[in-house]
Protein backbone atom coordinates (compact mmCIF):
# COMPACT_ATOMS: atom_id res chain seq x y z
CA UNK A 1 0.00 0.00 0.00
CA UNK A 2 3.08 2.26 1.05
CA UNK A 3 4.58 1.89 -2.59
CA UNK A 4 1.19 2.86 -4.45
CA UNK A 5 1.05 5.82 -2.09
CA UNK A 6 3.98 7.26 -2.91
CA UNK A 7 3.25 6.43 -6.61
CA UNK A 8 0.39 8.36 -6.43
CA UNK A 9 1.67 11.25 -4.60
CA UNK A 10 4.21 11.98 -7.61
CA UNK A 11 1.20 11.78 -9.94
CA UNK A 12 -0.94 13.91 -8.45
CA UNK A 13 2.13 16.34 -6.66
CA UNK A 14 0.29 19.36 -7.82
CA UNK A 15 -2.98 18.50 -6.23
CA UNK A 16 -2.75 19.77 -2.64
CA UNK A 17 -6.28 18.50 -2.12
CA UNK A 18 -5.55 15.14 -3.68
CA UNK A 19 -2.65 14.90 -1.35
CA UNK A 20 -4.60 15.38 2.11
CA UNK A 21 -6.87 12.88 -0.04
CA UNK A 22 -3.82 10.03 -0.25
CA UNK A 23 -2.57 10.62 3.00
CA UNK A 24 -6.21 9.96 5.05
CA UNK A 25 -6.40 6.59 2.97
CA UNK A 26 -3.11 5.77 3.66
CA UNK A 27 -3.56 5.72 7.61
CA UNK A 28 -6.52 3.94 7.32
CA UNK A 29 -5.07 0.95 5.19
CA UNK A 30 -1.54 0.83 5.83
CA UNK A 31 -1.70 0.45 9.50
CA UNK A 32 -4.12 -2.32 9.14
CA UNK A 33 -3.03 -4.62 6.98
CA UNK A 34 -1.05 -7.84 7.65
CA UNK A 35 2.18 -9.03 5.51
CA UNK A 36 1.71 -11.25 2.61
CA UNK A 37 3.37 -13.82 0.99
CA UNK A 38 2.93 -15.00 -2.78
CA UNK A 39 3.68 -18.87 -1.55
CA UNK A 40 1.45 -18.80 1.56
CA UNK A 41 1.09 -22.27 1.89
CA UNK A 42 5.13 -22.46 3.22
CA UNK A 43 4.56 -20.55 5.76
CA UNK A 44 1.56 -22.69 7.33
CA UNK A 45 1.78 -21.18 11.20
CA UNK A 46 1.09 -17.21 9.71
CA UNK A 47 -2.14 -18.70 8.38
CA UNK A 48 -3.74 -20.74 10.82
CA UNK A 49 -2.84 -22.03 14.33
CA UNK A 50 -3.90 -25.46 13.60
CA UNK A 51 -1.41 -26.10 11.11
CA UNK A 52 1.36 -26.29 14.01
CA UNK A 53 3.08 -29.55 14.22
CA UNK A 54 0.63 -30.81 11.45
CA UNK A 55 3.37 -32.37 8.51
CA UNK A 56 4.47 -36.17 8.06
CA UNK A 57 7.63 -35.84 10.33
CA UNK A 58 8.15 -34.78 13.94
CA UNK A 59 10.70 -31.16 13.17
CA UNK A 60 9.65 -28.81 10.92
CA UNK A 61 11.17 -25.38 10.32
CA UNK A 62 10.83 -22.57 7.39
CA UNK A 63 11.98 -19.32 6.43
CA UNK A 64 11.07 -16.72 4.04
CA UNK A 65 12.01 -13.77 1.97
CA UNK A 66 9.98 -10.91 -0.07
CA UNK A 67 11.68 -8.06 -1.36
CA UNK A 68 8.88 -6.04 -3.06
CA UNK A 69 8.08 -2.93 -5.69
CA UNK A 70 11.96 -2.27 -6.32
CA UNK A 71 11.06 0.60 -8.79
CA UNK A 72 9.24 2.20 -5.36
CA UNK A 73 12.30 2.75 -3.24
CA UNK A 74 14.95 5.04 -2.70
CA UNK A 75 17.95 2.82 -3.27
CA UNK A 76 19.61 4.13 -0.45
CA UNK A 77 17.32 2.98 1.63
CA UNK A 78 16.13 -0.80 1.89
CA UNK A 79 12.83 -0.74 2.10
CA UNK A 80 9.43 -2.80 1.37
CA UNK A 81 10.44 -6.42 2.29
CA UNK A 82 9.12 -9.32 4.66
CA UNK A 83 11.09 -11.80 6.77
CA UNK A 84 9.62 -14.71 8.67
CA UNK A 85 10.69 -17.74 10.11
CA UNK A 86 8.89 -21.04 11.62
CA UNK A 87 10.03 -23.89 14.14
CA UNK A 88 6.91 -26.48 15.12
CA UNK A 89 6.95 -29.95 16.65
CA UNK A 90 4.65 -32.75 16.90
CA UNK A 91 4.89 -34.94 20.31
CA UNK A 92 2.60 -37.34 22.22
CA UNK A 93 2.17 -39.53 19.34
CA UNK A 94 3.11 -42.84 21.38
CA UNK A 95 1.41 -41.47 24.14
CA UNK A 96 -2.16 -41.16 22.01
CA UNK A 97 -3.20 -43.42 19.68
CA UNK A 98 -5.19 -41.32 17.48
CA UNK A 99 -3.96 -38.08 18.01
CA UNK A 100 -0.78 -35.77 18.62
CA UNK A 101 0.19 -32.48 19.90
CA UNK A 102 1.67 -29.42 17.90
CA UNK A 103 3.61 -26.62 19.67
CA UNK A 104 5.50 -24.01 17.47
CA UNK A 105 7.28 -21.05 17.48
CA UNK A 106 7.04 -17.71 14.66
CA UNK A 107 8.37 -14.90 13.90
CA UNK A 108 7.74 -12.13 10.93
CA UNK A 109 9.35 -8.46 10.53
CA UNK A 110 7.91 -6.47 7.46
CA UNK A 111 9.30 -3.13 6.75
CA UNK A 112 7.69 -0.34 4.60
CA UNK A 113 8.03 2.80 2.78
CA UNK A 114 11.00 5.65 3.34
CA UNK A 115 9.40 6.32 6.68
CA UNK A 116 10.44 2.46 7.77
CA UNK A 117 7.10 1.93 8.92
CA UNK A 118 8.13 -1.49 10.65
CA UNK A 119 5.88 -4.62 12.03
CA UNK A 120 7.01 -7.30 14.00
CA UNK A 121 5.34 -10.30 15.45
CA UNK A 122 7.11 -13.02 17.32
CA UNK A 123 4.97 -15.44 19.54
CA UNK A 124 3.80 -19.18 19.94
CA UNK A 125 0.91 -21.27 18.96
CA UNK A 126 -0.50 -24.90 19.87
CA UNK A 127 -2.30 -26.98 18.46
CA UNK A 128 -4.37 -30.80 18.67
CA UNK A 129 -4.86 -33.09 15.53
CA UNK A 130 -7.19 -36.13 16.14
CA UNK A 131 -7.97 -39.02 13.45
CA UNK A 132 -10.94 -41.08 13.14
CA UNK A 133 -10.39 -44.38 12.03
CA UNK A 134 -7.63 -47.09 11.18
CA UNK A 135 -5.66 -46.08 8.11
CA UNK A 136 -5.32 -42.50 9.72
CA UNK A 137 -7.10 -40.62 6.52
CA UNK A 138 -8.91 -38.30 7.99
CA UNK A 139 -7.46 -35.43 10.65
CA UNK A 140 -9.26 -32.84 12.40
CA UNK A 141 -6.89 -30.28 13.93
CA UNK A 142 -7.59 -26.83 16.28
CA UNK A 143 -5.31 -24.65 17.71
CA UNK A 144 -4.67 -21.01 19.02
CA UNK A 145 -1.38 -18.16 19.19
CA UNK A 146 -0.60 -16.17 21.09
CA UNK A 147 1.98 -13.15 19.42
CA UNK A 148 3.49 -9.51 20.97
CA UNK A 149 3.44 -7.50 17.77
CA UNK A 150 5.59 -4.22 17.82
CA UNK A 151 5.17 -1.28 15.04
CA UNK A 152 7.40 1.82 14.80
CA UNK A 153 8.02 4.54 11.97
CA UNK A 154 10.38 7.92 11.36
CA UNK A 155 7.52 10.23 10.84
CA UNK A 156 10.31 12.65 9.75
CA UNK A 157 10.94 10.79 6.54
CA UNK A 158 7.60 11.21 5.57
CA UNK A 159 5.87 13.45 2.74
CA UNK A 160 3.07 15.61 3.96
CA UNK A 161 0.94 18.69 2.20
CA UNK A 162 2.41 21.36 4.05
CA UNK A 163 6.03 20.58 2.71
CA UNK A 164 4.96 20.90 -0.35
CA UNK A 165 6.65 23.57 -2.39
CA UNK A 166 5.36 25.24 -5.78
CA UNK A 167 7.47 24.82 -8.87
CA UNK A 168 10.44 22.44 -6.53
CA UNK A 169 8.49 19.75 -5.09
CA UNK A 170 8.45 18.52 -1.20
CA UNK A 171 10.62 20.28 0.98
CA UNK A 172 11.84 17.68 4.26
CA UNK A 173 13.63 20.51 6.11
CA UNK A 174 10.63 22.44 6.09
CA UNK A 175 8.51 20.92 9.67
CA UNK A 176 5.69 18.58 9.24
CA UNK A 177 4.15 19.44 12.47
CA UNK A 178 2.96 15.89 13.23
CA UNK A 179 3.54 15.01 16.47
CA UNK A 180 2.21 11.64 17.04
CA UNK A 181 1.58 10.57 20.85
CA UNK A 182 3.69 7.42 20.64
CA UNK A 183 6.70 6.43 18.13
CA UNK A 184 5.94 2.75 19.34
CA UNK A 185 2.96 0.56 19.46
CA UNK A 186 3.43 -2.41 21.26
CA UNK A 187 0.38 -5.01 21.93
CA UNK A 188 -0.48 -8.95 22.18
CA UNK A 189 -2.51 -10.54 19.80
CA UNK A 190 -4.70 -13.64 19.57
CA UNK A 191 -5.80 -15.72 16.94
CA UNK A 192 -7.75 -19.09 16.64
CA UNK A 193 -7.98 -21.89 13.71
CA UNK A 194 -9.53 -25.29 12.44
CA UNK A 195 -8.20 -27.37 9.47
CA UNK A 196 -9.47 -30.88 7.97
CA UNK A 197 -7.07 -33.27 5.79
CA UNK A 198 -7.79 -36.04 4.36
CA UNK A 199 -6.25 -38.98 1.48
CA UNK A 200 -9.44 -40.23 0.38
CA UNK A 201 -7.08 -42.51 -1.99
CA UNK A 202 -3.37 -43.11 -1.84
CA UNK A 203 -2.70 -40.79 -4.83
CA UNK A 204 -4.46 -37.48 -3.19
CA UNK A 205 -4.15 -35.40 -0.23
CA UNK A 206 -6.84 -33.21 0.26
CA UNK A 207 -6.41 -30.40 2.75
CA UNK A 208 -9.01 -27.05 4.15
CA UNK A 209 -8.66 -24.46 6.63
CA UNK A 210 -10.26 -21.42 8.55
CA UNK A 211 -8.74 -19.33 11.04
CA UNK A 212 -9.31 -15.88 12.70
CA UNK A 213 -6.36 -13.52 13.97
CA UNK A 214 -6.07 -10.68 15.64
CA UNK A 215 -9.44 -12.09 17.74
CA UNK A 216 -8.73 -9.49 20.51
CA UNK A 217 -8.59 -6.32 18.12
CA UNK A 218 -5.07 -5.11 19.37
CA UNK A 219 -4.90 -0.86 19.02
CA UNK A 220 -2.91 0.06 15.90
CA UNK A 221 -2.65 3.59 16.57
CA UNK A 222 0.39 6.12 16.91
CA UNK A 223 -2.68 8.76 17.77
CA UNK A 224 -4.65 8.79 20.54
CA UNK A 225 -7.71 8.09 18.62
CA UNK A 226 -10.25 5.74 19.58
CA UNK A 227 -11.56 3.03 17.29
CA UNK A 228 -8.29 2.58 15.15
CA UNK A 229 -7.68 -1.34 16.10
CA UNK A 230 -6.49 -4.31 13.84
CA UNK A 231 -9.33 -6.04 12.28
CA UNK A 232 -10.36 -9.17 12.55
CA UNK A 233 -8.73 -11.13 9.90
CA UNK A 234 -10.43 -14.03 8.74
CA UNK A 235 -8.52 -16.27 6.65
CA UNK A 236 -9.56 -19.93 4.53
CA UNK A 237 -7.12 -22.28 2.35
CA UNK A 238 -7.93 -24.71 -0.02
CA UNK A 239 -5.12 -27.37 -1.34
CA UNK A 240 -4.40 -30.60 -2.79
CA UNK A 241 -1.45 -33.43 -3.67
CA UNK A 242 -2.32 -35.35 -6.62
CA UNK A 243 0.36 -38.44 -7.64
CA UNK A 244 -0.47 -38.46 -11.17
CA UNK A 245 2.57 -41.34 -11.61
CA UNK A 246 5.41 -42.58 -9.96
CA UNK A 247 7.40 -39.47 -11.55
CA UNK A 248 4.83 -36.53 -11.69
CA UNK A 249 3.22 -34.95 -8.56
CA UNK A 250 0.69 -31.75 -8.88
CA UNK A 251 0.31 -29.53 -6.09
CA UNK A 252 -2.85 -26.63 -5.91
CA UNK A 253 -3.55 -24.15 -3.38
CA UNK A 254 -6.19 -21.71 -3.04
CA UNK A 255 -6.06 -18.73 -0.37
CA UNK A 256 -8.50 -15.90 0.55
CA UNK A 257 -8.44 -13.19 3.18
CA UNK A 258 -10.41 -10.28 4.56
CA UNK A 259 -9.53 -7.65 6.66
CA UNK A 260 -12.01 -4.87 7.62
CA UNK A 261 -12.27 -3.15 3.76
CA UNK A 262 -9.30 -5.15 2.43
CA UNK A 263 -9.26 -8.66 1.05
CA UNK A 264 -6.83 -10.82 -1.29
CA UNK A 265 -7.45 -13.97 -3.18
CA UNK A 266 -4.31 -16.06 -4.50
CA UNK A 267 -4.94 -19.41 -6.53
CA UNK A 268 -2.08 -22.01 -8.46
CA UNK A 269 -0.20 -24.69 -8.79
CA UNK A 270 2.74 -26.38 -9.64
CA UNK A 271 3.79 -29.75 -11.40
CA UNK A 272 6.70 -31.64 -9.91
CA UNK A 273 8.94 -34.03 -11.93
CA UNK A 274 10.77 -36.72 -10.12
CA UNK A 275 14.43 -37.18 -11.24
CA UNK A 276 17.32 -39.97 -10.41
CA UNK A 277 17.94 -43.19 -11.19
CA UNK A 278 17.31 -44.51 -7.26
CA UNK A 279 14.17 -47.18 -7.34
CA UNK A 280 13.50 -45.32 -3.59
CA UNK A 281 10.99 -43.10 -4.46
CA UNK A 282 11.68 -41.05 -1.43
CA UNK A 283 15.39 -41.02 -2.42
CA UNK A 284 14.73 -39.13 -5.66
CA UNK A 285 14.94 -35.07 -6.39
CA UNK A 286 11.81 -33.10 -7.79
CA UNK A 287 12.06 -30.19 -9.94
CA UNK A 288 9.00 -27.74 -9.50
CA UNK A 289 7.50 -25.42 -11.76
CA UNK A 290 4.23 -23.45 -11.95
CA UNK A 291 2.67 -19.63 -11.46
CA UNK A 292 0.04 -18.20 -8.90
CA UNK A 293 -1.88 -15.59 -9.49
CA UNK A 294 -2.74 -12.65 -7.32
CA UNK A 295 -6.20 -11.20 -8.00
CA UNK A 296 -5.71 -7.98 -9.57
CA UNK A 297 -2.30 -7.23 -8.46
CA UNK A 298 0.59 -10.02 -10.00
CA UNK A 299 1.16 -12.98 -11.55
CA UNK A 300 3.73 -14.99 -10.31
CA UNK A 301 5.65 -18.01 -12.02
CA UNK A 302 7.24 -19.69 -9.46
CA UNK A 303 10.01 -22.98 -9.40
CA UNK A 304 12.48 -25.25 -7.19
CA UNK A 305 13.86 -27.92 -5.92
CA UNK A 306 12.94 -30.51 -3.43
CA UNK A 307 14.60 -33.84 -1.35
CA UNK A 308 13.03 -35.67 0.41
CA UNK A 309 11.64 -33.06 2.83
CA UNK A 310 13.50 -30.19 2.47
CA UNK A 311 12.29 -28.03 -0.21
CA UNK A 312 13.48 -24.44 -2.13
CA UNK A 313 11.19 -22.49 -3.84
CA UNK A 314 11.87 -18.73 -5.84
CA UNK A 315 9.00 -16.82 -7.45
CA UNK A 316 8.60 -13.28 -8.59
CA UNK A 317 5.55 -11.56 -8.82
CA UNK A 318 5.42 -9.77 -12.30
CA UNK A 319 3.15 -6.92 -11.76
CA UNK A 320 -0.51 -6.25 -13.76
CA UNK A 321 -2.31 -3.73 -11.75
CA UNK A 322 -2.77 -0.17 -12.15
CA UNK A 323 0.70 -0.20 -11.30
CA UNK A 324 2.12 -1.54 -14.07
CA UNK A 325 2.69 1.65 -16.02
CA UNK A 326 5.33 2.92 -13.59
CA UNK A 327 7.02 -0.64 -12.12
CA UNK A 328 7.38 -2.55 -15.12
CA UNK A 329 6.17 -5.24 -14.30
CA UNK A 330 8.74 -5.63 -11.12
CA UNK A 331 6.37 -6.58 -8.24
CA UNK A 332 8.84 -8.38 -6.11
CA UNK A 333 11.69 -11.46 -5.11
CA UNK A 334 10.37 -13.69 -2.82
CA UNK A 335 12.35 -17.26 -2.05
CA UNK A 336 11.40 -19.98 0.92
CA UNK A 337 12.56 -22.93 2.65
CA UNK A 338 11.27 -25.94 4.73
CA UNK A 339 13.06 -28.39 6.09
CA UNK A 340 10.99 -31.08 8.02
CA UNK A 341 12.60 -34.99 9.43
CA UNK A 342 11.34 -37.20 12.42
CA UNK A 343 12.64 -38.44 15.25
CA UNK A 344 14.97 -41.56 14.75
CA UNK A 345 13.08 -45.08 14.30
CA UNK A 346 9.95 -43.35 13.91
CA UNK A 347 7.03 -44.16 11.59
CA UNK A 348 4.14 -41.20 11.79
CA UNK A 349 1.95 -43.58 10.65
CA UNK A 350 -0.75 -41.50 11.78
CA UNK A 351 0.46 -38.69 9.48
CA UNK A 352 -0.25 -40.21 6.48
CA UNK A 353 -2.79 -37.52 5.81
CA UNK A 354 -0.95 -34.51 6.33
CA UNK A 355 1.26 -32.32 4.41
CA UNK A 356 4.70 -33.92 3.79
CA UNK A 357 6.24 -29.86 3.93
Amino acid sequence: MSAAIKYQINHFSGNRHGLVMLFFLWSNFAFNQDSHFTQFFTNPLMLSPAATGNFQGNIRGGVNYKYQWPWATDQQVFNYHTQAAYLDIAVLEEKVKRGWLGIGANFLNDEAGDGRLRYTRFGGSIAWHQTFERENRYVLSAGFQGNYISKTADFEKYYYNNQWVEDVGFDLSKSNFENPDQKKINAFDMGFGLSFDARPVDNVRLSTSFSMLHLNNPSDNFYKISGNQLGTRYVATLGGDFDLSSRVVVRADAYFTFQKKAWETVFGGMAGFKVGNDYRPENLSTLWIGSYLRMVDSWAPIVGYSYRQCRLLINYDLLISKLTRTGKLNGGLEISLVVATGWKHKQNEQKWACPKF
